[in-house]
């Protein structure tokens, strides 16, 4: 009797571990700055796949990153995913036009998480659109449709 019960709390943890491994948090889309629904706005989206073992440093730039985003000037809105159990993580970033953008690639928190990324990140996808401001926050799952026709950085 013992080891039956021992049997089934084995496959209830396997099932409610499959059931976690594949949630994921999101944060609801920030707005920064606002814009005229019919303005234009560059969506840029991210995907990361952080190597086995590197979760924390991934995480470490990915908060200093965020922590920094709504300082950037041109920044209308922002949100992030991440798994719960897993490796992936998501962004999204919209922006009043391509300099902003470009400027913010090029600040110095992000540049260096992109350096960082470099020896802990895989299968990075990046996908920019343009889209009426009236269209966000663009739903979590067009995003990730759009990322994986995307190509893959390694």
């Amino acid at each position: 009797m013992k080891k039956a019960l021992w049997f089934i709390s084995i496959i209830i943890l396997m099932g409610l571990f499959t059931l976690i491994s594949g949630c994921s948090y999101t944060a609801p889309f920030r707005r920064v700055e606002s814009v005229s629904p019919d303005a234009t706005v560059i969506v840029t989206l991210s995907a990361v796949e952080h190597q086995k073992g590197q979760r924390k440093p991934f995480f470490v730039d990915t908060k200093r990153v965020l922590a920094d985003l709504p300082n950037q000037a041109g920044l209308v809105g922002y949100s992030f995913r991440f798994q719960l159990i897993g490796n992936k993580a998501w962004t999204m970033t919209a922006w009043k036009d391509e300099a902003s953008r470009d400027h913010f690639s090029k600040s110095p928190i992000h540049l260096a998480a992109v350096r960082n990324s470099r020896n802990t990140a895989q299968n990075m996808r990046f996908i920019t659109v343009t889209l009426p401001a009236s269209s966000l926050p663009m739903s979590w799952d067009e995003a990730i449709r759009l990322l994986e026709t995307a190509p893959a950085y390694e």
